[in-house]
């Protein structure tokens, strides 16, 4: 009965969840550079070359995990996703990141990149999250155990500090930098590009940084470009998100539990619903509130078990629950088996 909760929800396969290229647009050059023949590369996960010629074209989200993982190996540079993405920019985020860049603070910003990423990127929830002065900017790819998600977690920061620093403006630093996978052997790229202590193997993958600079003015900000990129991202947004889809549930739920506010009230009010209306429609896609929540937090206990040392007091805590063992009861009663066991499975340790 392993796994016994996957695919309650009646999900769509990750394949089916798509990403922009335009965050790794970087990622063949360098490539290129090594000596690698790249369209054989791309062709090995079922891409044409082509899909990278431009910043809009979009690729199942499971095949770039595939294609950089694949990149990794043949390069044998273990921060290949990280190297890919230290000069990408807001613009290669398309209309979500003219977005923000427009947006009226650094706060304000932020919100949209979460509320609207999904729009470049189908595959990973982002999060804002502020705990005793600090800001937390964080980044969760939905699928357990999908190829190179390390990878793609390492590209996915080496952007949002470039987007931070864009943003904040001049004096902007990170506090700290965390990831939920193993580190690679070599770290000096990771301390050069975030000028900050990076850690791995950590319960989240995220950009931390001083709360204050949420209220700082974005500079050359375009209050009338604002608007007519907003009602762009709405307009997108509704035609695509017209129902409330399991994948859209999915989602947003990983972004509550990330940032520890998960309750069926907090959920509802995601979708602007109360309780009610949220559990009727819940019902109608053929599950529950509690199955959701235990769905999520299945997937966020395997993604953490299997690429990173995380301790299970930690996960625990993460996934809000009062400690590891109330953590470990869940986790037999989705699985059939014990985390510690799970992990020296899936693990190998």
């Amino acid at each position: 009965m392993e796994d016994s909760t996957a695919g309650k929800l009646g999900r769509p396969p990750i394949s089916d969840r798509v990403i922009r290229v335009g965050g790794a647009v970087g990622l063949l050059p360098l490539l290129r550079e090594r000596g690698i023949e790249v369209e054989a590369l791309v062709a090995q996960v079922g891409l044409p070359v082509t899909a990278f010629d431009h910043p809009d074209n979009v690729i199942p989200f499971a095949a770039l995990g595939q294609f950089i993982s694949l990149a990794a190996d043949r390069t044998g540079l273990a921060d290949i996703g990280l190297r890919a993405c230290m000069r990408t920019r807001l613009g290669a985020l398309g209309t979500v990141g003219y977005l923000v860049a427009n947006s009226e603070s650094v706060g304000s910003g932020l919100t949209c990149l979460q509320t609207y990423l999904h729009l470049h990127d189908e595959g990973a929830a982002p999060y804002l999250l502020l705990e005793d002065g600090v800001a937390i900017l964080g980044y969760e790819v939905l699928e357990s155990g999908l190829a190179g998600a390390d990878q793609i977690a390492f590209g996915a920061l080496a952007i949002g500090a470039n987007i931070l620093r864009e943003i904040c403006g001049a004096g902007f630093a990170l506090r700290e930098v965390t990831f939920a996978f193993h580190g690679p052997p070599d770290t000096s790229f990771f301390r050069a590009h975030f000028a900050a202590p990076v850690r791995f193997d950590a319960v989240r993958t995220a950009l931390a940084f001083d709360a204050a600079l949420l209220g700082r003015p974005i500079a050359g900000a375009d209050s009338i470009l604002r608007d007519v990129l907003m009602s762009q991202a709405r307009e997108i947004d509704r035609v695509e998100g017209s129902e409330l889809a399991t994948d859209r549930i999915r989602r947003v739920m990983r972004t509550l539990l990330a940032t520890g506010s998960f309750g069926q009230a907090q959920v509802a009010g995601a979708f602007g619903m109360n309780r009610r209306t949220l559990a009727r429609r819940l019902q109608t896609c053929g599950t529950t509130f509690r199955e959701v929540l235990d769905e999520a937090r299945f997937d966020t206990a395997r993604g953490l078990l299997k690429d990173s040392g995380a301790s299970l007091a930690d996960i625990a805590l993460k996934l809000g629950y009062a400690d590891a063992t109330a953590f470990t009861r869940a986790f037999r009663r989705w699985s059939g088996t014990s985390p510690a066991a799970w992990r020296r499975k899936h693990a190998g340790f």
